[in-house]
């Protein structure tokens, strides 16, 4: 969320699944890929099924994933692995007029002397302009102006690198110390060089009893070279002594990984 202060107050929701107030964006991420000096395009579509007319500013921003896989933005050009500035449309605002289809080329120019192994990421902004009318409607008394964001992220993947792999570093127990509750922590590296989707499944079998207990799944995704904790939140009442077993499952891919540890609870 981020708030900006002009003449009145707008309130931005940053909107990560693609759709917000009739207005949908597919996809939701580019990959492009091309060697050193070439100049690549995709196409973003956005499409409007509401009766208004929106503008959308566009703008760019670097972002990475902390250690528990939550974003975090900063300014482009800010970061290692910013390809930001190597990607540009045709038009810095595009407008989308009620009930129609709006599609956007995004090219990416690719430097001669990037590295060849290297993946690259930025995010690209579709944020909501508001209107002479919601001016008008703040002027009017009501004061704030709730606006819309889409966030497309971008990757550049070397057209060498094929390898998708991860590895499972650890796995725990340990406490919240917001709530006081207890989780399995799973530590998880991408250890090839292409982005990584997967899904990371956790179950527990008590040794005593055979009784089995499966948590809720957690999707995630991962830049080479980066090292991501799943947590899963533990049955409160949970006693006695457990195998942990950890099911990596990777996207477009029959490959898996399982790690084992013994739990005493």
């Amino acid at each position: 969320m981020r708030f900006c202060f002009l003449v009145f107050v707008f309130t931005i929701f940053t909107n990560s699944s693609g759709a917000a107030q009739g207005v949908s964006m597919s996809p939701t991420r580019l990959f492009f890929s091309g060697n050193p000096g070439e100049t690549v395009t995709e196409t973003v579509i956005l499409n409007n099924s509401s009766d208004a007319d929106y503008t959308l500013s566009i703008n760019y921003k670097d972002w990475e994933r902390n250690i528990h896989g939550d974003k975090v933005y900063y300014e482009s050009g800010t970061l290692e692995k910013s390809n930001a500035s190597w990607v540009s449309t045709l038009e810095n605002t595009v407008t989308i007029p009620a009930n129609s289809t709006k599609e956007i080329v995004v090219t990416m120019k690719i430097p001669e002397t990037v590295a060849d192994d290297q993946v690259t990421n930025c995010m690209m902004f579709f944020t909501q302009l508001a209107t002479q009318a919601d001016e008008a409607a703040v002027q009017g008394g009501i004061g704030i102006i709730t606006l819309f964001e889409f966030g497309l992220h971008i990757y550049h993947t070397p057209p060498s690198n094929s390898v998708k792999s991860l590895e499972i570093t650890n796995m725990e127990e340990v406490t919240d110390t917001d709530t006081e509750s207890r989780k399995a922590a799973v530590t998880i590296f991408n250890d090839g060089n292409v982005v990584n989707d997967a899904t990371v499944e956790f179950e527990l079998t008590n040794t005593d009893t055979g009784t089995e207990i499966k948590l809720d799944p957690r999707p995630i995704s991962m830049m080479p070279g980066s090292e991501q904790v799943v947590l899963f939140p533990l049955p409160e009442e949970l006693s006695g002594n457990y195998l942990g077993v950890t099911i990596v499952k990777m996207a477009g891919s029959n490959d898996m990984r399982v790690g084992e540890k013994t739990f005493a609870f």
